[in-house]
């Protein structure tokens, strides 16, 4: 009998001795061992020794482990929410889409501004949002936006106060670029209008024009007021006569594409004394205007000189190439996100405008008046 208990020892502790030492391993914070057997439906030691790669476990145990610790892990987490980092997001989207559509060049716009938000978001650790339509901040889906983000930067020249309200309501910081609205007491970024159309009408009265014509985008906007300003400006400047017959606004969703250009190029051009020059708020209606103009046989710049607004790819690629007011939008994104970020962090958000340089590029368009 005692040699039966003494092999039976020696067999047990020499079997201890083989087996191979245990590679503890730490389990995810929050879930202990006993969770995990309780899950299954095994000892805690049967869990440990899977954990540490004993031999006697086998490798349906082991999986069922590594299956029951998954699966803790996803239960023990909290529910996710959009971008889990909010007070790192900044919300932007765009007014001037119109029916999920954008007019002529407000996609070249969105691009631009949004590629200068997005680097000066980067530079100071934070993200870009995006929501092309500010429409949608109206619907049900909009809560989604609204619980990511931490700021709003709007684009686009028009706005509707419902969509403002809905974004003050949840007293979130906001920013305007390219329009302005002074009664919402919020700041915004452009490029400064009034001194580019200025400069545009200023450049056609050197070359000896004095019927110059303006067609202008929305009157609901800010920047068409300003533009009209600029206009007028040069013309009390230079001495010359106002003639309201000579300004031309078109409201509503087409208000700054080629189709308005076209429409209210003709009626210039059906005036009695029409005139030797025009001066476009945007190059999308300057397209728009050059191609009427060319269709009833004027010569530009010999019969008719035009002027565009902003430099966007399409002013050279007419046939003559467009003069020009050019803005930089991808620097109104960036000066438009850091001044948000700082309101962030401290600074106050004067409610001002900040207007960005503009340049007057002269190219083919425009040359002296008709003798």
């Amino acid at each position: 009998m005692g040699m039966i208990v003494i092999a039976y020892l020696h067999s047990h502790y020499v079997g201890k001795l083989m087996e191979k030492p245990e590679r503890p391993r730490n389990l995810p914070t929050g879930i202990s061992q006993k969770q995990v057997a309780d899950h299954i439906g095994v000892s805690v030691s049967t869990v440990s020794r899977a954990l540490s790669g004993h031999d006697a476990v086998s490798e349906r145990t082991r999986l069922d482990v590594q299956r029951a610790i998954a699966e803790l892990q996803r239960d023990t987490q909290p529910a996710a929410k959009p971008f889990a980092a909010r007070d790192r997001v900044i919300g932007l989207t765009n007014s001037h889409a119109v029916g999920g559509r954008f007019p002529d060049d407000g996609e070249t716009m969105l691009q631009e501004i949004l590629g200068g938000a997005e680097h000066a978001a980067q530079e100071r650790g934070y993200m870009v949002y995006t929501w092309h339509r500010s429409g949608l901040l109206l619907e049900r889906a909009g809560e989604q936006f609204f619980d990511a983000v931490r700021g709003v930067v709007m684009t686009g020249g028009v706005l509707t106060p419902e969509i403002v309200n809905a974004i003050h309501d949840r007293c979130l910081p906001t920013t305007f670029v390219g329009g302005h609205y002074p009664e919402f007491d919020i700041p915004s970024v452009c490029g400064d209008v009034t001194r580019g159309t200025y400069l545009a009408t200023q450049l056609l009265i050197e070359l000896g024009h004095r019927r110059i014509a303006l067609v202008n985008g929305p009157t609901e906007t800010y920047t068409s007021r300003e533009r009209r300003a600029g206009y007028l400006e040069a013309l009390f400047d230079a001495g010359l006569p106002i003639d309201p017959s000579l300004i031309r606004w078109q409201n509503g969703s087409i208000g700054f594409s080629a189709e308005a250009g076209r429409q209210l190029t003709r009626m210039l051009l059906d005036l009695p004394e029409r005139p030797t020059a025009i001066v476009y708020a945007n190059d999308s209606l300057a397209v728009g205007g050059q191609g009427v103009c060319q269709q009833l046989g004027l010569q530009i710049p010999n019969d008719i000189s035009i002027v565009g607004f902003d430099d966007n790819p399409v002013a050279r690629m007419t046939s003559p190439q467009l003069t020009t007011i050019r803005v930089d939008r991808v620097s109104w994104g960036a000066r438009a996100i850091d001044r948000l970020i700082d309101s962030l962090e401290g600074a106050p958000l004067a409610a001002d405008r900040l207007l960005m340089p503009i340049e007057l590029v002269t190219r083919c368009s425009t040359g002296p008046a008709p003798g």
